[in-house]
């Protein structure tokens, strides 16, 4: 009975351990100031077919093809931006 205790105790011990040790799974980041309707430029009441024309009119002029000889800080700056239009036409079309 002691034994059995004992690696009941041991158990529950070690479980705690690894618990603590294996990464937490990420909260999806909230939007706080964040907003979708201005990054693609629309109005919030916008339809869907407004927010689709808008993200690929915004995707054309940021597309990091399109920038491809201005430099490289010109082409990360355009991909950073074709990030965020991609994460508000998500958040968007949900």
């Amino acid at each position: 009975m002691t034994r059995a205790l004992l690696l009941l105790v041991l158990l529950v011990v070690a479980l705690r351990v690894a618990r603590a040790l294996l990464p937490r799974p990420s909260a999806p980041e909230p939007l706080g100031d964040w907003d979708p309707w201005a990054v693609l430029g629309v109005a919030r009441g916008a339809s869907p077919g407004e927010i689709a024309r808008a993200y690929r009119e915004q995707l054309k002029r940021y597309h990091p093809d399109r920038v491809a000889d201005l430099g490289p800080e010109l082409q990360q700056l355009a991909h950073r931006k074709t990030v965020e239009l991609q994460r508000a036409y998500a958040e968007l079309t949900r």
